[in-house]
């Protein structure tokens, strides 16, 4: 049976009548990167948390036919788009402190964490505090830290939204890295370029609607929608 994650009409309603995702279905197989695409305010960053369960919805998610909600404690990574980095722990500390409070070994960790720091040339880093961090160095700790716990299914949240325009590239290099370190990789990003570069299937939102789901080689060559038609032809 492949694995693959599938929500079924997911929806959230604020108050009375402000929706903020509305009926959101759609499957994506393990293996690929699917990036949710939009402009701000189209409900990515909701999307992804409440794929994080840091979100009530309505509606079902499901990976591999179990309720995400039933999966163990830390089969779903999230990257926020700040980081939200400890500022006063180490780098090293940052890494080890989620495992440890599930009761993993130290010294265990600690060669789990200098093998991340060294894959991602930071391993001089590790007694560095996060303000003593660039924002790539900051952005490739947070994306290490859950790694550490050996997700699933790993989300990031504008990975370049703390980034200057130029690395655009050199982040989409490093998700191609870490794309064999979990079985699926989902990013919420408004930037067209980075979507480019990595995308397997393009989720396009629109004010929390689904208005494309599609192949991203197919996507760009002729978006179907009329605001996706036009979201490209704004952001090139």
């Amino acid at each position: 049976m492949t694995k693959k994650l599938v929500l079924n009409n997911i929806s959230k309603v604020v108050g009375s009548d402000l929706t903020i995702l509305k009926d959101i279905c759609f499957e994506v197989v393990a293996g690929n990167i699917l990036v949710l695409l939009g402009p701000s305010g189209s409900g990515k960053s909701t999307l992804l948390r409440a794929i994080a369960g840091l979100e009530s919805f309505t509606g079902t998610m499901t990976w591999h036919g179990k309720k995400l909600n039933a999966l163990d404690k830390g089969s779903i990574g999230l990257v926020f788009q700040n980081f939200q980095l400890f500022p006063h722990k180490t780098v090293l500390e940052n890494l080890l402190l989620a495992p440890m409070l599930k009761g993993e070994k130290k010294d265990a960790l600690k060669a789990k964490a200098k093998k991340f720091l060294k894959h991602f040339g930071l391993l001089e880093k590790e007694e560095s505090y996060p303000h003593q961090l660039s924002g790539g160095q900051k952005q490739r700790i947070a994306i290490a830290r859950a790694l550490m716990m050996s997700p699933k299914i790993l989300l990031l949240d504008e990975p370049t939204s703390a980034l200057d325009p130029e690395m655009v590239g050199d982040v989409a290099a490093l998700l191609a890295d870490i794309k064999t370190s979990c079985d699926l990789l989902i990013v919420a990003t408004h930037e067209l370029r980075l979507a480019e570069k990595i995308a397997d299937e393009i989720l396009f939102l629109d004010h929390g609607y689904v208005a494309e789901f599609r192949h991203a080689p197919d996507f760009f060559k002729d978006p179907h929608s009329q605001r996706a038609k036009k979201f490209i032809a704004n952001m090139h």
